[in-house]
């Protein structure tokens, strides 16, 4: 299964060679991306395309350090829904668990680590294996990840320790003045250190409401991505049935196309059953559902397909061992 990225994570490019002079149409059509799929939400593309994008971008744009410039053309909805609960969250530790959990919504060939370190809260990259492997990548994906703690918190927010995991540049001390902090060049892994009574602050921006409404979008849209894995696919169609009432595995084969046997069979290979899967989709956005308190417990039950709130507040006590009020008012 190929890799794919948010098209609209691809306009921050586009802004940024417009501003140069630079005419993006023909670096895009060239790397096989229709310009239009930047204004569809629902649009992905091959990393592959992105790649190759960037590799004509950098021979275009004259200078090597261009990726820390171009932070300031980041928007929220580049990154679609979670742009949003980035910026309603409460503080920047939450937010950045949230990217730790959506980034493959917004591209599958990145993921982020979290480590709490004495230093503060540790943000590393992880871009083993990725097909991108420029340095600007790194400084890009850093800085833009700088600039959204900076849109939340302040711009007077300093990182206590930055790491870049590629050679000392000529042109650094724009890396180096962006960041306003030392930087390790050739580190073994790319990141930033927040203070923690900075990554731990309340926000003036938070709004938890507006956070747990994207973040609903956000589950139910990553695993609609991830569509080429049976298991999730299992779960998209879980997820789509659950307010209809009982979801078994009968059902879920019809719209697979494959015959109940064949659908154990292919969850067995993946080392799971569709009785755990439907547990594990139900528990999850249960979860999601009574963090929000303009939700009726009721209705939540609903949502999941349970024909009681008993019968819910059961389950949910088996999940967690915790009643859904009790659970509701420790989060």
């Amino acid at each position: 299964m190929s890799l794919t990225h948010f098209a609209p994570a691809a306009n921050l490019l586009w802004k940024y060679l417009e501003s140069e002079g630079i005419d993006p149409e023909p670096l895009y059509r060239k790397a096989g991306i229709a310009p239009e799929l930047l204004h569809d939400p629902g649009a992905r593309i091959n990393v592959s395309r992105v790649d190759t994008l960037w590799q004509q971008a950098a021979l275009a744009i004259e200078g090597s350090c261009f990726a820390v410039k171009m932070a300031q053309f980041w928007h929220p909805s580049q990154i679609g829904a979670l742009g949003y609960a980035w910026l309603a969250s409460s503080t920047l530790r939450r937010a950045f668990k949230r990217v730790d959990r959506y980034i493959h919504v917004v591209t599958e060939d990145l993921d982020l680590q979290l480590s709490d370190i004495p230093a503060g809260l540790k943000v590393s990259i992880d871009m083993e294996g990725s097909i991108f492997t420029l340095p600007q990548h790194h400084d890009l994906v850093l800085s833009i990840l700088m600039h959204m703690c900076r849109f939340n918190f302040g711009d007077e927010l300093v990182a206590t320790q930055v790491s870049l995991a590629h050679p000392e540049l000529e042109c650094s001390k724009q890396v180096i003045d962006y960041f306003r902090t030392d930087i390790q060049f050739d580190a073994e892994q790319s990141g930033f250190t927040i203070a923690r009574g900075d990554a731990d602050r309340v926000l003036p921006s938070a709004n938890r409401q507006i956070a747990l409404m994207h973040d609903e979008m956000l589950t139910r849209y990553l695993i609609e991505i991830k569509q080429g894995d049976i298991v999730q696919q299992v779960k998209s169609i879980i997820l789509e049935n659950l307010p209809d009432g009982a979801v078994t595995d009968k059902l879920v084969a019809k719209q697979l196309n494959m015959s109940e046997r064949s659908l154990q069979r292919r969850l067995q290979e993946n080392q799971t059953t569709f009785r755990s899967i439907l547990e594990g989709v139900r528990e999850m956005m249960a979860k999601q559902y009574i963090k929000n308190p303009m939700n009726q417990m009721g209705d939540v039950a609903f949502l999941l397909g349970f024909s009681e709130q008993s019968a819910f507040s059961r389950a949910f006590k088996k999940w967690t061992g915790l009643s859904p009020l009790e659970y509701r008012n420790t989060r």
